[in-house]
């Protein structure tokens, strides 16, 4: 097996636990979970703050998630699309969301060494935010299959589609942190307000649209 898929392998079987117990969780139960010696963790990478950078960055990828929101058959309503595709984008943010608000609690911090783009001087750009990107021009794509129904161009649609529904995950997130209770989904709900606004199309003063 190659470094690169050793690593692989090792995050994927990390990640649930990282979820689960932050930073406290050992390499020897990480080992454990993907099956290997421990000293195997240490072959592919240099120390445990390398393995926590690595396991962060992979659980951002969105290569699988955008080849699904790609397989979507357009021949079914573009609201029934939409839903398929963003309770998808729900899930994962819904899991991102637990991973890093454990790590956080339990003192992770990445290494920031790579910040700096070496030609330039500049804060390189964040390879989560290529993820986020990657993810709305998919969602951007499968709009455009119905840019006729749309009142903006499907790129500008994408993206406040995407942020309704991160910034939605977030607050539900939050909330369920002191009712402890598992948060609901709401995706359902931002298609809807989405394609049909919030506001009733037709007012009961006067009868004109409030809008």
């Amino acid at each position: 097996m190659s470094t690169e898929d050793r690593q692989e392998a090792i995050a994927l079987a990390a990640i649930p636990l990282l979820a689960e117990h932050g930073t406290h969780v050992t390499t020897g139960q990480i080992a454990k979970a993907a099956g290997i010696a421990e000293g195997t963790i240490f072959r592919v990478f240099k120390d445990k703050q390398e393995l926590l950078d690595f396991c962060v960055l992979r659980a951002f990828r969105t290569r699988e998630l955008v080849e699904r929101i790609d397989a979507i058959s357009v021949d079914q309503p573009l609201t029934s699309r939409l839903i398929e595709a963003m309770t998808m984008i729900d899930e994962m943010a819904a899991r991102l969301g637990t991973l890093m608000h454990t790590l956080g609690a339990t003192g992770y911090r990445p290494n920031e060494d790579h910040k700096k783009d070496d030609a330039s001087g500049k804060d390189a750009k964040p390879p989560m935010m290529d993820e986020f990107e990657r993810t709305t021009t998919a969602i951007s794509a499968l709009l455009s299959s119905g840019q006729e129904q749309l009142r903006l161009p499907a790129d500008r649609a994408a993206g406040y589609l995407m942020g309704l529904t991160f910034m939605t995950r977030m607050q539900a997130m939050r909330t369920a942190q002191f009712d402890q209770k598992e948060p609901e989904s709401f995706v359902a709900e931002i298609v809807d307000i989405f394609t049909n606004g919030a506001v009733a199309v037709k007012a009961k003063r006067g009868g004109k649209d409030p809008r």
